[in-house]
């Protein structure tokens, strides 16, 4: 498919994302213009999170020459251990190694703070780009939406995109509008449909004896758990995981203060993420923290007229996986397909509401049901991890990180159809049978 003819569509994204930085790079290589709206000051804040970028995620990334820049900032993920509270070794595998070799693309361990600057630096035309510009409200009218920011400034497009996180505003806005010109009912599913079970806290701890760039450690006991993953300075990306005391739904889900999250530290000081480090040792060296539920949600209702959501605003998943940042990726390549197939179809005439909801919807059916996978499984690995269950925990213990099932689910990935396959995935087995079998909504033939 060819990009589209240069033209005025505008997509306005609302939030500076893994998802709205990539659709920002996704729309700039297909022609289209886009302006981007961020709350912040900075699209980079240090909010002590880590990102792991799989070759699901790279190949899209490669296509528009942004893998190798991102790359050299990258470890790739070692050996991944297995171990009880107390360090003892439970298991190893060395999949993320075989899966390089078969697909040409490590699992890539990087401070997401990293992750975004280099995603901002790579944009070609920065000045799209708009900083401290929290948005307030929407009015959607039959030829353009238009949006308000705090500052008082307005922006004006044919569709505006929330890439704006699990508390989207944008999605907010959208559900009240469907309701109000909508089907009656339609957005009821969609009401309940963010839940919690779980919770953790995490950070970045400065380089720590005893471990070293590619380690990829998870520690597991009854209801908690622990992930570690070092970068490439030796930085540890950490998180811990609890379930708490019942699943929450929407506003009923907690939140969580500093003494709250000094009483799990304290509990739970000894806690081993390695065989050597404890959770003490990183607290020792972590100057930055969060303590967050961990929401999941497959909404039912991705667009309605002008509105459309990318990422954790409509696909929200447990980081147990390390696929949020790469779904996120996904979508905004979906995204942008369904957009350039759109504009080529309107050639000179004047693009209609019709043909902006029949590409949106595209979309839509296209991703729901595979991101929908993606929120059950890491969900799934999750409750395995803190051995929710007798079957959750013979799996954690004795099952293969089911390589040949992750494989599927990487080479199944849609990539952007309007640019060239990077060279790597060209006459590789593994790429072109996930190419020729699926497409970006079938769900793999394999089972756990």
């Amino acid at each position: 498919m060819a990009k589209a003819k240069p033209s005025s569509f505008t997509a306005i994204i609302v939030g500076g994302s893994v998802a709205g930085l990539t659709l920002a790079h996704t729309l700039s290589r297909a022609n289209i213009n886009y302006i981007l709206l961020e709350a912040r000051d900075t699209l980079s804040p240090n909010l002590g999170a880590g990102i792991v970028v799989m070759p699901n995620g790279a190949r899209i990334l490669d296509q528009m020459g942004i893998w190798e820049p991102i790359n050299d900032v990258m470890t790739p993920m070692g050996i991944q251990y297995r171990r009880r509270s107390d360090g003892t070794l439970v298991s190893q595998a060395d999949f993320p190694k075989r899966v390089e070799e078969r697909l040409g693309y490590f699992s890539g361990i990087m401070e997401r703070q990293t992750f975004l600057q280099r995603l901002f630096e790579q944009l070609e035309d920065k000045s799209k780009v708009h900083l401290n510009k929290k948005v307030v409200s929407f009015n959607h009218d039959k030829e353009h939406v238009r949006v308000q920011c705090y500052d008082g400034s307005e922006f004006v497009g044919d569709i505006v995109v929330g890439a704006d996180g699990i508390h989207s505003r944008t999605r907010q806005e959208m559900q009240r509008f469907a309701e109000e010109a909508g089907p009656q009912g339609m957005m009821d599913k969609d009401k309940t449909s963010i839940t919690a079970q779980y919770n953790a806290f995490f950070g970045i701890s400065e380089p720590l004896p005893y471990l070293s760039p590619g380690d990829a450690v998870v520690a597991s006991d009854i209801n908690h758990s622990s992930l570690l993953f070092v970068s490439k300075h030796g930085l540890p990306q950490w998180f811990f995981f609890s379930k708490m005391d019942k699943c929450y739904q929407g506003k009923d889900i907690p939140r969580f203060n500093k003494a709250q999250m000094e009483e799990q530290i304290d509990k739970f000081a000894n806690w081993k993420f390695s065989e050597n480090v404890s959770l003490k040792d990183l607290m020792a060296k972590t100057s930055t923290l969060s303590y967050l539920p961990l929401e999941e949600a497959t909404h039912n209702i991705w667009t309605y007229k002008r509105f459309v959501c990318v990422g954790d605003a409509i696909h929200k998943m447990t980081p147990n996986m390390g696929q949020g940042g790469n779904q996120a990726i996904e979508s905004a390549a979906a995204l942008s397909n369904c957009l350039v197939e759109m504009l080529a179809r309107s050639s000179d005439s004047v693009i209609t509401l019709a043909n902006i909801e029949q590409a949106l919807q595209k979309y839509q059916k296209q991703r729901r049901k595979r991101a929908k996978l993606f929120v059950k499984l890491s969900g799934l690995v999750t409750r395995d991890e803190t051995l929710d269950t007798l079957t959750h925990t013979l799996r954690f213990l004795f099952l293969d990180p089911w390589t040949n099932f992750q494989m599927d689910l990487y080479t199944m990935a849609p990539y952007l159809t309007f640019l060239p396959l990077p060279g790597r995935t060209i006459g590789n087995k593994y790429w072109e049978a996930g190419m020729k079998n699926s497409t970006a909504s079938e769900r793999p033939k394999a089972r756990l």
